[in-house]
C-alpha cells in the first residue's frame, strides 16, 4: 500500500505540472508553428487553453502504462543507491517518491515533452496534435524556470531546430586517425543544415522564454550558451543579438553570455567582440572576472581584442580581476615582451600584492632569462613594491641575476638603493642570509 501512495503522489502531481505548464505556455504567447506537416492532414491550432490542457490530462489520463514507463525511467537514474539497500526497498521507494514528488513530477513531464515531440518530428508520419501538446509543454516547464526544464530539456528545442526525432541531431560526421576504421580515402561529411520552419519554431520558443522573468533569468542564459556552439543555429537564431540584449539586462550572474562570446569568438569574430566589450564594462563582477580569466584563450584566438581588453580591465579597482589579468600579462612575457613590458610595470604601480606576486610567479622569470640586464628595472621595482612575504620570493631572482650577469646585478641594487634605502637594508640582509657570494658583489 504505502508504495502505491508514493506513486499515487507522483502521479497526482505529474497532472496538476502538466495543466499548469500547457495552460501557460498558451497563454503567454502564440505556439510556434509545426515544422513537419503532412499536405494531406494540416496542422489545426487548438482554439484556447482550456481545450488544450483537456486534450493534454486526457491523453495523460489514459495512458497509465506510459507513465510507469517514464517513472521507471526517472527511478533508474535518480533512486540513491541507499534506498534500492534497504530492508524494504518498496517502502523505502515510496517514501523517497513522496520526498521528492516535485521533481520526480517534472522529469517524468520532461520526458513525457520528448516522447510527444518524437512523434511530432517523426519525418513520415508527423503527429500535428502531438507538436502543440508536446512544445506547450516544453515551453511552460521552461517558463516556470526549472533546473529540470534548463538541463533536460535543451536537446530538444534543437530537436525541434533541425525538425528531427530528439536524439537522431545530424551533426558532422568527422573522421580522422582517432577512429579505429579511419582510411585516408574517407572524406568528412558536413552537418545537415537546420531546417527552415523548425528555425522558425525554435525563434519562437527562444522570444517566448524571454518574455517571463524566471525563464529569462534561468533557462534562456544557459541555453543561448549551449546554442552559441553550433556556427549554424547560432547563425540561424541570431544568438549574438540575442546575448547582447540578455546581457543589457543581466544584474546578477552574466557569465553564461560571457562564456556564449567566447564560444561563438570562433565563427562570428565581430559579434563576439561587441559581446566581449559590452562584459568588460558590464556592472557585474562576474561578467567581468569571465573574461580577465579567459584573455590567455581569446589572445590565441584575437590577439589584439585581447590587449584590448586587458587594457580596459586594468582600470577596474577589484583586486581580483587585476590578479586574473596579471596571470594573463606574466603568460605574455613568453609571446610578446613589448606587450609584457608596459603592463607588468602598471599591475606593479597599483600595488596590489597577489597581483604582484601572480606576475613574479608567471611571467618575471621569464622576462629575465630573455633579459638578464633587466634594461627596464622591473626588478628593482617589484622588489620595492612588495610585501615582506612577497619579497622572500624575489630575492631568489637578484641571486640568479648575479650568477648570469653580475655588473647587472649591482646596477639593480644600486637603483633599489636610491629610491628606498630602506628596502635596500632588507635586500642586502636576505642576500647575505641566503648567498654569501651573491653579498659580496654588493
Amino acid at each position: 500500500m504505502t508504495r502505491r501512495e508514493g506513486k499515487a503522489l507522483v502521479w497526482q502531481m505529474t497532472d496538476e505540472k502538466l495543466k499548469q505548464a500547457v495552460r501557460e505556455a498558451f497563454e503567454i504567447a502564440p505556439l510556434p508553428n509545426p515544422p513537419l506537416e503532412l499536405p494531406d492532414f494540416p496542422a489545426i491550432p487548438p482554439d484556447d487553453a482550456n481545450s488544450l490542457v483537456r486534450q493534454a490530462a486526457g491523453i495523460f489520463a489514459v495512458d497509465r502504462q506510459g507513465f510507469n514507463m517514464r517513472l521507471a525511467e526517472v527511478c533508474e537514474s535518480h533512486i540513491p543507491n541507499h534506498v534500492s539497500r534497504s530492508i524494504d526497498p518498496e517502502q523505502a521507494e515510496s517514501q523517497w517518491l513522496e520526498s521528492n514528488s516535485e521533481d520526480v513530477a517534472e522529469r517524468i513531464l520532461a520526458i513525457q515533452a520528448r516522447d510527444w515531440l518524437a512523434v511530432a518530428l517523426d519525418e513520415t508520419t508527423p503527429d500535428t496534435d502531438r507538436w502543440y501538446l508536446g512544445v506547450s509543454l516544453l515551453q511552460g516547464l521552461a517558463l516556470g524556470g526549472k533546473e529540470i526544464a534548463r538541463d533536460d530539456c535543451y536537446y530538444l528545442l534543437e530537436a525541434i531546430a533541425y525538425a528531427v526525432t530528439p536524439g537522431n541531431l545530424p551533426y558532422a560526421n568527422v573522421v580522422g586517425h582517432h577512429q579505429i576504421a579511419w582510411s585516408p580515402q574517407m572524406e568528412n561529411s558536413d552537418a545537415i543544415p537546420p531546417h527552415p520552419a523548425g528555425v522558425m519554431a525554435a525563434t519562437t520558443i527562444l522570444d517566448t522564454l524571454s518574455m517571463k522573468p524566471e525563464s529569462s533569468k534561468n533557462i534562456l542564459p544557459k541555453w543561448l550558451e549551449n546554442l552559441s556552439v553550433s556556427p549554424h543555429l547560432c547563425l540561424r537564431l541570431a544568438i549574438p543579438s540575442r546575448v547582447i540584449a540578455a546581457l543589457g539586462l543581466a544584474d546578477e550572474d552574466s557569465s553564461p553570455f560571457v562564456r556564449a562570446g567566447l564560444q561563438i569568438l570562433s565563427h562570428s569574430s565581430e559579434e563576439a567582440t561587441d559581446i566581449l566589450v559590452a562584459s568588460v564594462d558590464h556592472r557585474s563582477v562576474i561578467a567581468r572576472r569571465t573574461v580577465a580569466a579567459s584573455l590567455s584563450r581569446i589572445y590565441i584566438e584575437k590577439a589584439t581584442l585581447a590587449l584590448t581588453l586587458v587594457d580596459r580591465l586594468l582600470t577596474n579597482e577589484d583586486e581580483s580581476i587585476q590578479t586574473l589579468c596579471a596571470s594573463f600579462i606574466g603568460w605574455l612575457a613568453r609571446i610578446s615582451e613589448e606587450e609584457f613590458l608596459s603592463r607588468a610595470q602598471l599591475i606593479v604601480k597599483k600595488g596590489n600584492q597577489k597581483a604582484i606576486q601572480r606576475l613574479v610567479e608567471t611571467g618575471l622569470r621569464d622576462y629575465l632569462s630573455a633579459n638578464p640586464t633587466d634594461p627596464y628595472s622591473l626588478l628593482s621595482l617589484v622588489w620595492i613594491s612588495s610585501s615582506e612575504i612577497g619579497q622572500s620570493r624575489i630575492g631568489n631572482l637578484f641571486v640568479e641575476q648575479a650568477r648570469v650577469a653580475p655588473k647587472a646585478f649591482q646596477r639593480t641594487c644600486e637603483s633599489v638603493k636610491q629610491i628606498n634605502p630602506e628596502s635596500f637594508e632588507r635586500l642586502s640582509i636576505w642576500i647575505k642570509v641566503r648567498s654569501p657570494e651573491t653579498f659580496r658583489l654588493l
